[in-house]
């Protein structure tokens, strides 16, 4: 997640948990997960903080062993997952390796016991090899991160405790909100990782039960940091939501009417936690006055989840949980806001499919995300009978597909599948075809002669905003 400009304060609810004899909320520095977000930072990966980016950079840019670690740890696919087929598809219920070394992570006590602790979920060659790169990165993370920023960090965990009780009165009042499976009995570890400097963008990111929050080692907002745990709290709720749940979720999204409903769905998880966070948490600090400024930094969020805010505050303070009309009108606020949103790239990529004959995943996820944002990616390869693919049949995200080995062929192999297209004949100089199907899908078809051409052809897309609806070809 990306930097989120959030304010909190949490109420002494007549609820509360019993038995606070344990804390639910372990705040605490970690070491060695600020050691891995450190390289995760440094590889530029996805939801780390360009302002810890450029830190790193004016100080290790230019080192060669260094950049040798960075890519060792870049060549492990971390988004390799298990995916729960049972739950409802477009909820994408699966686990990544990510989601399973970083909780380890978090409660390790150094980087030898991490080792131990993550053996059996990676090919032991690549275990070894996150081993040894984090090994071999320690020194630097000391010297120009650690070693100054522990005692800050320390400090900060020692105000947010503070708020410990607090933060857990609050989590029953979003728990009931989302009909959530979360319970008590499996508490919440928060790991506050630092960034240098005083301001700049922060990300926070939750994986199984570990909150990982960044914080601005110079900085004394507390409350802010408070604010993006409990943010991060609600999409594991939203996630942790059992299959029932999820299924009639799902159900109230699928069977409405309205043309904006996938779209709704699919930007609902971050704009729900965002009203929540940044709207209903916000105005009870504020002595009941909505904070003016931008909530979210990406504006397709933040205008949903504003557009939103007085229905969620109604069913909070009435202690109602989401239900079909809550669902509905939601759906109607976002076909209100984004009147335009069905044809513009940006919002239908926010869940996209991404079809590749020969080029690397990793190498597409870095083009892609230097140019826009999205709450889930998905890459298949290669493109061999790519008529045939359930994914392609039945999957309602958008889909991009990249011609970049047997042009001819394989778009004459999409002709199949998508009728729209099968009066274009194959032209050399082709670049895009763009277009809505009929079960309304964004497809867009990117023609790669080369490797390099694939962050020109998604900055020509970031740069035209929405396809011409009059026509195929679209430049």
């Amino acid at each position: 997640m990306k930097k989120i400009i959030l304010f909190f304060i949490v109420l002494c609810f007549a609820e509360t948990i019993s038995g606070q004899e344990k804390n639910f909320f372990i705040i605490q520095e970690s070491e060695v997960y600020s050691l891995f977000n450190f390289m995760q930072t440094a590889s530029k990966k996805q939801g780390t903080s360009s302002t810890y980016q450029k830190y790193i950079d004016s100080k290790l840019g230019s080192n060669e062993d260094f950049k040798k670690l960075i890519k060792d740890f870049k060549s492990i696919d971390y988004n390799v997952g298990i995916v729960r087929q049972d739950y409802p598809q477009t909820r994408k219920n699966r686990r990544s390796y990510l989601d399973l070394l970083i909780p380890n992570a978090v409660k390790s006590k150094d980087v030898d016991d991490f080792n131990e602790r993550i053996t059996g979920i990676l090919p032991v060659s690549e275990q070894l090899k996150i081993y040894r790169t984090l090994k071999s990165a320690l020194p630097y993370f000391k010297q120009y991160v650690w070693n100054d920023s522990e005692p800050k960090i320390k400090k900060q965990v020692k105000e947010l405790e503070k708020y410990n009780d607090l933060s857990s009165d609050l989590f029953i009042r979003f728990n009931r909100f989302y009909k959530s499976s979360w319970d008590t009995e499996i508490p919440f570890y928060v790991a506050l990782y630092p960034i240098p400097g005083k301001i700049g963008t922060t990300t926070a990111v939750p994986h199984g039960n570990a909150l990982c929050v960044g914080s601005m080692v110079e900085s004394t907002d507390v409350k802010g940091s408070l604010g993006v745990t409990l943010h991060e709290m609600c999409h594991i709720l939203y996630h942790e939501q059992s299959i029932e749940v999820q299924t009639e979720l799902e159900k109230y999204f699928k069977e409405s009417k309205s043309k904006y409903a996938k779209l709704a769905y699919s930007y609902f998880n971050e704009a729900m936690a965002t009203a929540l966070g940044n709207g209903y948490a916000y105005k009870v600090v504020n002595k009941g006055v909505l904070d003016k400024e931008i909530w979210y930094n990406n504006p397709t969020i933040d205008l949903f989840a504003k557009a939103i805010y007085p229905l969620t505050e109604q069913y909070l303070n009435e202690n109602k949980s989401i239900d079909k009309r809550f669902i509905d009108q939601v759906i109607d606020k976002f076909a209100e806001t984004f009147p335009d949103c069905i044809y513009e790239y940006a919002p239908n990529f926010n869940t996209v499919n991404i079809y590749t004959d020969q080029l690397d995943g990793n190498f597409i996820f870095d083009n892609f995300f230097e140019y826009f944002e999205a709450n889930s990616v998905g890459i298949s390869s290669p493109m061999k009978n790519v008529s045939q693919s359930p994914k392609l049949l039945d999957d309602d995200s958008s889909f991009i597909i990249l011609l970049d080995n047997d042009q001819k062929e394989n778009l004459n192999e999409l002709k199949k599948a998508f009728p729209e297209i099968r009066k274009i004949n194959y032209e050399k100089s082709m670049q895009n075809i763009s277009f809505i199907d009929c079960k309304g899908r964004m497809i867009i078809i990117l023609f790669i002669n080369k490797k390099e051409d694939l962050g020109p052809a998604f900055e020509k897309l970031e740069k035209h905003k929405k396809l011409d609806i009059n026509k195929l070809i679209q430049y």
